[in-house]
């Protein structure tokens, strides 16, 4: 069924972005918006004109994308503070920052952004763009706030994903709830520049660094995993969102000093005792030393909650869909109007997501959807018994 007018709910909360787009784009912003919500399975901008509202075709969208006039990096920060500020904050006061890519595939060869890569050398060559992403997590609650394209290597613009990850974590704003920030990534983005960055900006972060990184006193990280001793772990359980089942780990913490980074401690993680030297993951973190190596490796287990994320952004709003071609920054648009969805959706179903079990952002868009249905049939209902009255009085 294809909407004829835009929810109250949607209207009344981007009311405020009115003088933010000239002509109709308002208009069309808040209806491409409604449509990523509903029919996000198909978030190409002619499937989406197809299933829209009649008065917008396919031409209305892609103008919207094209014009350079509106900024959509301070869009999606609106949307963002929005969605933190309509989810309950924690009692702690922590906020938890977690940074990872993503790729998404594409065919056209004309892509201005897609270019032959992939995320790691685990990882198959496939042919589009990857997507840093910067995602705010507390509780079970995940936001995304920021997002950068890793454009071509032959682009004079060109940036690595660590660039662009410290970019993005300086234009950050915390909110005012926000007591300590805590930063967490794996290792791909454990550089020196980043490390360097997140202490000077005065926050705590929990990283898993690569095995090359060596100690003070010049021996290599990797010695230590692979001379260690099974005796020297410690057995440890930690809890998952729902508290009914714990994931067990064998640790190993320590006390020591590396290059460039001082005083730290160290974590080797892994899920077996039995487990060899390439299963153990190393954490570095600049915590409290009161802060035990179970809570350690909690905080980087949160990590896992972006994966989720990109699962959301991909099959709820259609990340990365657009057809759109020829320009950087008209792609930078289209991936940041779908992430602007999400955080509608969060914003508009926030009484729906819960803080202590698992949530699904499948389950807030059927129900939008089915919401936004509802109230179109009984739109539907009411002029056509006008219709029939005025009709009766007529005769």
């Amino acid at each position: 069924m294809s909407l004829t007018c835009l929810p109250t709910c949607v209207s009344q909360g981007l009311r405020v972005l009115g003088p933010c787009f000239r002509h109709r784009h308002h208009l069309v912003f808040s209806w491409l918006l409604v449509s990523h919500l509903i029919y996000g399975e198909r978030a190409n901008l002619k499937a989406l004109a197809r299933h829209g509202p009649g008065h917008l075709a396919y031409h209305h969208y892609r103008r919207l994308l094209c014009a350079a006039y509106w900024c959509s990096r301070a869009l999606l920060w609106w949307f963002a503070d929005e969605a933190l500020q309509a989810l309950p904050p924690p009692e702690d006061g922590i906020l938890y920052l977690v940074s990872d890519s993503t790729l998404k595939g594409k065919r056209g060869p004309k892509h201005p952004v897609a270019q032959k890569t992939r995320l790691s050398q685990h990882h198959p060559y496939v042919f589009g763009f990857r997507i840093v992403i910067l995602m705010a997590q507390w509780d079970t609650y995940r936001i995304p706030v920021d997002f950068a394209l890793v454009r071509r290597t032959n682009d004079p613009a060109d940036q690595t994903a660590n660039a662009l990850f410290r970019h993005m974590l300086q234009a950050f704003r915390r909110p005012a709830w926000c007591q300590e920030l805590v930063v967490t990534a794996d290792a791909a983005y454990a550089s020196r520049a980043n490390l360097e960055l997140i202490q000077t900006q005065g926050y705590w972060y929990v990283m898993a660094l690569p095995r090359t990184w060596k100690f003070a006193d010049g021996k290599a990280r990797k010695a230590l995993v692979t001379h260690l001793p099974r005796r020297k772990y410690t057995q440890i359980r930690i809890p998952t969102v729902n508290t009914q089942h714990r994931r067990t780990f064998w640790v190993y913490a320590k006390r020591a000093r590396l290059r460039h980074l001082g005083d730290v401690t160290v974590v080797l993680s892994k899920r077996r005792r039995n487990d060899g030297p390439k299963q153990t993951k190393i954490l570095v973190t600049n915590l409290p030393e009161t802060v035990p190596a179970r809570e350690i490796v909690g905080v980087y287990l949160r990590r896992w909650w972006v994966e989720l994320l990109v699962k959301e952004l991909k099959g709820v709003v259609g990340l990365g869909q657009h057809q759109v071609t020829k320009q950087v920054d008209r792609v930078e648009r289209s991936v940041a109007v779908a992430i602007m969805a999400y955080l509608l959706l969060l914003k508009l179903r926030a009484k729906d997501i819960p803080a202590d079990r698992p949530w699904s952002a499948f389950h807030l868009q059927r129900a939008f959807a089915w919401e936004m249905v509802q109230a179109q049939c009984e739109r539907s209902a009411r002029r056509m018994a006008r219709k029939w009255l005025q009709m009766g009085r007529a005769a």
